[in-house]
């Protein structure tokens, strides 16, 4: 049974904010000037911080199915997983796994021919995706899907962006937005943001791209003031732009290259958290324009729905944790051993952590759970893994 957190602070070691105004000013472009933030006196430093905060309870292996055509699993509830596979006659299942995740319960099932559905709500409630239509190159009917009534809801016919842009629908963290890339009426590039309680969508114009682009991905700010948009352009690699969305536009007001394997999310509506190009994990602030340095050698991470934790994988193929704290990361522990972590998610309390990915190709024998009492692994090369930790 979940228990909540029950944190003991008495002892940690410290981790010091690195100075590399240089190397960032120069991935970033010319958008700001920046500012590095060090911690004052005010908040706790990490010298007065300690004990072992993450402990292991229990470690459970999820059924990986058909790898080929299940989808990731994705947390509904504290004990709760959900996951969407499409069937061999091109039908949609949703199941769902309750602790300790060894049968299914089915949820839904639908027609897979008619919908390409694949992003769920951070919520767990709702599938968005594209219905498909006769002239499927240009406009497609974007389908909300209810996971609870089966209910099926166009929200708008759009123009959708095939060559600049990829069909990625993206939800904001408190699943109150979704957004995704689209034409204006007047047929440039934008942004399509749809706010889920009032049912309304708003379109802002981005800027032309001075080279051939490619645009990723696009995620709102839980107030929906402000966008990350993970783009390409050519001869240049992966970054991401931060800005505001204001009056119909998309205005740019921070950049920066990416890791290969990096990610990028709002901390709050006004910080964010990634990974560059050389894999060290910063924080950036739009108030005052400046980064912190949270950790050096990190790839894919994740951050509790309350910001409180981080999961992040390391180049050696383990998955670390850690209290983010400010500026800081404290009570840092390694969790598994021997998995090359793709994905990684908190339950909504932040009491287990979702682990998906593969074994790393060097060493397929590696994959180790740190728990003591954890099982003897399997041959699969694709794990699915929930570490709950102790209270």
């Amino acid at each position: 049974m979940k228990r909540k957190w029950n944190w003991s602070i008495t002892g940690a070691a410290c981790l010091l904010a690195v100075l590399m105004p240089l190397a960032l000013s120069a991935c970033a472009g010319t958008l700001k000037t920046e500012t590095i933030i060090i911690p004052d006196g005010a908040e706790e430093t990490p010298a007065a911080i300690g004990g072992d905060a993450f402990e292991i309870d229990a470690l459970y292996r999820l059924p990986n199915g058909d790898a080929k055509y299940a989808g990731l699993f994705q947390w509904i509830g504290n004990d709760e997983l959900i996951r969407v596979t499409w069937g061999f006659k091109g039908d949609i299942i949703v199941d769902k796994y309750k602790t300790p995740f060894e049968k299914a319960e089915r949820v839904r099932e639908m027609d897979g021919y008619l919908l390409d559905i694949g992003n769920m709500s951070t919520d767990g409630r709702y599938l968005i995706g594209y219905s498909y239509s006769e002239d499927a190159g240009q406009e497609s009917a974007l389908t909300l899907v209810s996971l609870e009534s089966g209910e099926e809801k166009e929200v708008s016919s759009l123009r959708t962006v095939l060559r600049m842009g990829s069909r990625s629908i993206t939800w904001s963290g408190d699943s109150a937005y979704f957004s995704f890339f689209t034409f204006t009426e007047q047929g440039e590039l934008g942004i399509g943001a749809y706010h889920m309680e009032s049912g309304s969508i708003k379109t802002y114009r981005m800027p032309e791209p001075s080279e051939i682009a490619f645009y990723y991905s696009v995620k709102l700010s839980e107030d929906g003031k402000s966008a990350i948009v993970i783009k390409e352009e050519k001869g240049k690699p992966q970054f991401f732009v931060l800005g505001k969305l204001e009056e119909g536009e998309f205005i740019p007001q921070y950049e920066h290259t990416m890791h290969q394997n990096g990610s990028v999310d709002w901390i709050d509506q006004d910080r964010v958290a990634f990974t560059g190009s050389d894999g060290t994990l910063f924080a950036y602030d739009l108030r005052n324009d400046g980064y912190a340095v949270l950790l050096d050698q990190v790839g894919n991470f994740a951050l509790s729905q309350d910001r409180s934790f981080i999961a992040y994988s390391t180049p050696d193929a383990t998955v670390e944790v850690a209290k983010l704290q400010g500026n800081n990361l404290l009570h840092k522990t390694t969790v598994y051993r021997g998995i090359v972590a793709d994905g990684l998610t908190w339950s909504p309390d932040g009491g287990s952590l979702l682990i998906q990915g593969r074994k790393p190709y060097d060493d397929a024998a590696a994959l180790q759970p740190v728990a003591k009492e954890a099982e003897a692994v399997d041959d699969y090369s694709f794990q699915q893994i929930v570490i709950d930790f102790r209270s």
